[in-house]
């Protein structure tokens, strides 16, 4: 049996236990502290009410990814190299030739910030290019590529103005978050399924911004950017002021 479970606690003599108990609040302390959170917290709504609560009892806390405690992988600390690539579909492509690329610039950059090793989106786009614009599946990017770990963003929709209002401005995304594990069968890598999160994206939730306050093209890389961060907290941890609301 360990010994930890069968230890007996140690005899406090009464010098010890005049000390200790010097160090804990007094009950009314405690009270006044109990009764500042709760009025702090009836002043906010949503996961902002816990997060500044939770930064006044336990400082800024760092959240798991939803990557990361779905598969037991760290990017960071297990030091793999990611690639990322991101789909849409042609209606998509054609009002916003740039997304695609614009999208995985910015998730790669947020990567990197974590200190994770990404495949340059140069190198991929390149690739795909050599190959008339398509790539089979994620096990061809796997032979090609020296990466650990496969991020392939497959976007549904992707729009930057609010429905039946096109002079009002509003982010919107829906879209799957896939994530592959490079391995070897015999002498080819193969890209092995080991995370899948469907994901909406709304910006600004409350209500759409006028064109004439932000140009459209502003705002574009302003929910590109925003867009970009939720992705890569999916990816890996994050501190509780960073997350996406």
């Amino acid at each position: 049996m360990d010994d930890a479970l069968t230890a007996k606690p140690l005899q406090q003599t009464p010098r010890e236990t005049d000390s200790r108990q010097a160090t804990r609040w007094p009950s009314r302390s405690r009270c006044l502290f109990a009764l500042a959170v709760t009025g702090l917290a009836v002043g906010l709504t949503g996961c902002s009410l816990f997060v500044m609560a939770g930064k006044l009892l336990y400082g800024d806390p760092k959240i798991t990814s939803a990557f990361g405690g779905s598969t037991g992988i760290d990017l960071v600390e297990d030091e793999k190299t990611v690639l990322v690539i991101y789909t849409t579909p042609e209606s998509v492509k054609s009002e916003f030739a740039s997304v695609e690329f614009d999208l995985t610039e910015e998730t790669i950059r947020r990567l990197r910030r974590h200190e994770i090793k990404v495949i340059k989106s140069d190198d991929v786009a390149t690739f795909i290019d050599d190959n008339g614009g398509f790539w089979e599946d994620e096990s061809e990017l796997a032979q090609h590529f020296d990466a650990d770990i496969i991020v392939h963003v497959d976007l549904d929709t992707f729009t930057c103005t609010e429905e039946n209002s096109p002079w009002m401005l509003r982010g919107r995304a829906e879209g799957t978050l896939y994530a592959y594990r490079v391995g070897k069968v015999g002498d080819d890598k193969v890209a092995q399924e080991v995370f899948v999160r469907e994901f909406t994206s709304t910006h600004p939730r409350q209500s759409p911004v006028s064109s004439e306050s932000i140009s459209r093209t502003a705002f574009q890389k302003r929910y590109v950017d925003l867009m970009a961060q939720q992705v890569a907290q999916m990816l890996c941890s994050h501190r509780a002021s960073e997350l996406i609301q």
